[in-house]
């Protein structure tokens, strides 16, 4: 089975898109440029979205900042980090990275949320998009080899039917707990902090299965340390064409892939908001920006505010008809 980029290539690529970003991205006059911006988000170092930020956190230098740097503000499926943006000032030296979660389902599965999505950020614009999969480890069977097999061993063994997350109430949590009760499984959710903890206690057969970035398994799966058992995107992906998508195999009423997109806080100045985005978007117009993000990401692909600010409105819409039809709760 032909599987994705190693973490060490991953790395290779993006210090080339880095180089190559410090080379050829122009600083337009009479824009006065940041002394120091912070790229936060609210997953662990490692992770699909840090590698990312840790791109972008360099290729913003040459037009928005002279000095960029990442902090991982962890904790609550990156409800932290969001509350944290909210209480920064509203000036443009702190960078929001993010994913879906936070700004489509969180509204919907929290009651309380500590933000408002609507009012406490401003969208920039859309990085690209990659999938998640469900893979499982050694807690079950070698004959559990798609979707279909492993709902069936859940009900066979109701009490290893487990899978975990980066965060309850996640996009990642809906889509296996909302999957399995589409196929007639009660699987229990175990929350993490991290998909990297996710994974690990996958490896070790704490949990029999994960929904994840699919970034966080290919590497482990080339390893026959885990199987990937289905994508969520509405193609199969590049990094595993060997893996049918969730959709092929009857469950596709829940999967989609999952963007990653770039906020700043309500207030920040509008010069401040299209100076950002120019330097975003002209760094990835450098191909070499472009295959070091493309390491990660199923698509990299630029969605400008308009775009993104559609997107949330249309996945948010979703995502509520689904709660309410199916009483979805974060202890579901």
């Amino acid at each position: 089975m032909k599987q994705g980029f190693s973490r060490r290539r991953c790395l290779q690529l993006i210090a080339a898109g880095i180089i190559s970003a410090y080379g050829g991205i122009a600083v337009a006059e009479n824009r006065e440029k940041l002394k120091l911006a912070k790229i936060l988000l609210g997953v662990p170092a490692g992770s699909l979205v840090d590698l990312i930020a840790r791109n972008l956190a360099d290729v913003i230098k040459p037009g928005y900042a002279e000095t960029a740097y990442v902090e991982n503000k962890t904790g609550a499926g990156g409800i932290l980090a969001v509350r944290y943006l909210t209480n920064q000032p509203a000036d443009g030296s702190t960078v929001y990275v993010g994913v879906s979660s936070p700004l489509t389902v969180y509204p919907e599965t929290h009651k309380n949320l500590p933000y408002d999505p609507d009012k406490d950020l401003i969208p920039v614009g859309c990085l690209g998009t990659f999938d998640l999969a469900l893979a499982v480890g050694p807690a079950t069977p070698d004959s559990v080899q798609s979707l279909k097999d492993y709902f069936a061993w859940c009900k066979e063994h109701p009490e290893q039917a487990t899978f975990g997350s980066p965060g309850e109430g996640s996009m990642l949590h809906f889509i296996g707990s909302m999957t399995g009760h589409s196929a007639g499984v009660t699987m229990r959710h175990i929350p993490y902090r991290g998909p990297g903890p996710a994974v690990l206690d996958l490896v070790g057969g704490t949990i029999s299965a994960a929904v994840v970035p699919l970034a966080d398994l290919t590497e482990l799966a080339e390893e026959g340390k885990l199987r990937i058992l289905g994508t969520t995107g509405s193609v199969r992906s590049r990094f595993v064409p060997d893996v049918p998508t969730f959709a092929e195999q009857g469950y596709g009423e829940y999967a989609m892939d999952v963007w990653i997109a770039v906020f700043l806080a309500a207030g920040t100045p509008q010069q401040r908001v299209q100076q950002l985005t120019s330097t975003i978007r002209q760094a990835l117009e450098d191909p070499a920006v472009r295959t070091g993000m493309g390491a990660q990401l199923q698509e990299v692909k630029w969605g400008d505010a308009e775009y993104l600010r559609k997107r949330i409105a249309q996945e948010r819409k979703g995502w509520k008809a689904a709660v309410s039809a199916l009483d979805f709760s974060i202890d579901s």
